[in-house]
């Protein structure tokens, strides 16, 4: 299962080749102490003597492993190449215990030569460090031969894992034959590894309560409506999707996971009892609590400005209360993305709700004094700075001390003026979402009112009778 990847690199030539052949991530437990310190003072590498290994698995491909950034620097300026891209800096990774860091570094050779052999100078550097053998690539972006360029585009990508992907049927390693495709963005992963709510998270969610109440596909359909989401059961197309409002495109539902499949989700609809007992429409009780208030509340104010709105919002978004377990299923589809904003979104309620800001000018007011308070420690930061280059000994500790507790609290003022800027970028937004919500909130409420009219008007029915046949 090898998995390839290549991406651009502006600035150093000679960083990307530094790491490749970083002799930490390259060695095996063969040479001496003495191969290593001699091969290290040729290439220069930053070794770190926790993970010391013993033989390098370093490849030049048209060039020389020692001299490959003068040989890369020699080709770009034989080409008059002035690119801000001095070169790109691939992998390729194989399956845990698949395959020996020798065989490893072969087919990476070898992909190298099949990919770039024939024009451009590459290095293959066989990384051990880790449980999975992986090769890094670093490729200059300008051919010797002919001075042109390499393009990393997706022509190029499908060929590099073309090529990886024969090389390892022909070593009888594991192939990944239907790749998902796109890569999950890297928030989303961290999102969804710590349990917080995201978009697919949430769509789970309202897939499982459809099902849940679901006898026919018909049913599953009209419940996603319901909260939000359009279905496609296309007989044309062979995987069902979803597309959420607001989505900019539909997801196919397998992409959920294993119970989301089309096969999977008929079975779980079959699956729900068709036992159902039918009776007279009744009211349902409601049941009133009572609580016990220590005061009085004539003097009370309702909190209004950007705190109120902002405490609101949390409420909506299922922040507020604290130990509130939200549906984010039932959630307005307008609320949705925010979710994966509630952490900015709660540190910004809390500084409102922590400096009693109520109004812009307020907000504005609260920034300047910050600001004003980031300027003074600055500069009082500098002439510490140059006290400390005079003394020493406890003096210059203390000073050094008093520097460390200053940097602290210009630490703190950055982020709350960015929480600032925050508040005053997004309350204009905040308030829009509220007033739409409110008004399908009150849509709904009137449909269910008629929809319940009717209801009493035609109370002569005999639901019993009217049901018998289903």
């Amino acid at each position: 299962m090898a998995v390839c990847e290549i991406w651009d690199v502006r600035g150093r030539l000679d960083h990307p080749i530094d790491y490749a052949k970083n002799p930490d991530k390259t060695a095996n437990p063969k040479y001496t102490e003495a191969d290593l310190q001699a091969l290290g003072d040729v290439m220069k590498y930053a070794t770190n003597g926790d993970k010391t290994e013993k033989q390098f698995f370093v490849t030049g491909v048209n060039c020389d492993t020692a001299t490959a950034r003068d040989e890369m620097l020699i080709a770009k300026a034989q080409w008059n190449d002035e690119s801000e891209i001095v070169c790109y800096h691939g992998f390729q990774s194989f399956k845990s215990g698949e395959l020996t860091p020798e065989q490893a570094h072969e087919v990476g050779v070898k992909l190298a030569e099949k990919m770039w052999g024939d024009r451009f100078q590459v290095i293959v550097a066989t990384h051990l460090n880790t449980d999975c053998l992986h090769n890094h690539f670093v490729v200059n972006s300008v051919s010797f031969t002919d001075g042109k360029h390499y393009h990393d585009n997706k022509a190029n990508l499908r060929l590099l894992r073309q090529r990886s992907d024969e090389l390892c049927r022909e070593y009888a390693l594991s192939v990944i034959e239907h790749p998902s495709g796109r890569k999950k963005p890297y928030a989303l992963y961290q999102a969804e590894k710590q349990g917080l709510p995201t978009r697919d998270n949430v769509a789970r969610q309202a897939v499982d309560e459809a099902i849940s109440k679901s006898f026919t596909l018909k049913d599953f359909d009209r419940l996603m409506a319901e909260m939000g989401y359009k279905c496609s059961f296309d007989p044309n197309r062979k995987y069902w999707t979803i597309i959420g409002r607001g989505w900019k495109r539909p997801k196919r539902l397998y992409k959920l996971g294993e119970d989301y499949t089309n096969e999977r989700i008929m079975e779980r609809i079959r699956e729900n009892s068709y036992a159902v007992k039918f009776n007279r429409f009744t009211e349902p009780t409601k049941q009133v609590k009572a609580y016990r208030l220590k005061g009085s509340l004539s003097g009370a104010r309702k909190i209004g400005g950007l705190r109120g709105l902002y405490l609101h919002y949390c409420y909506k978004l299922g922040i507020l209360p604290k130990g509130r377990k939200q549906n984010y299923a039932k959630l307005h589809y307008i609320l949705r993305d925010d979710l994966m904003k509630m952490d900015a979104i709660t540190k910004e309620t809390r500084l409102l709700c922590r400096c009693h800001i109520d109004t812009a000018e307020q907000l504005l007011s609260y920034q300047g004094s910050l600001e004003t308070e980031k300027n003074e420690l600055t500069e009082q930061r500098k002439e510490l700075y140059s006290q400390s280059r005079k003394l020493s000994g406890e003096e210059k500790e203390a000073v050094k001390a008093q520097i460390s507790d200053i940097s602290k609290r210009l630490g703190e003022i950055r982020k709350e003026v960015r929480l600032c800027e925050g508040i005053a970028a997004r309350s204009g937004t905040l308030k829009e979402k509220l007033q739409t919500v409110r008004a399908d909130e009150q849509e709904i409420k009137r449909k269910e009112l008629m929809k319940n009219e009717h209801r009493r008007r035609c109370g002569g029915t005999n639901r019993e009778d009217e049901l018998r046949g289903i």
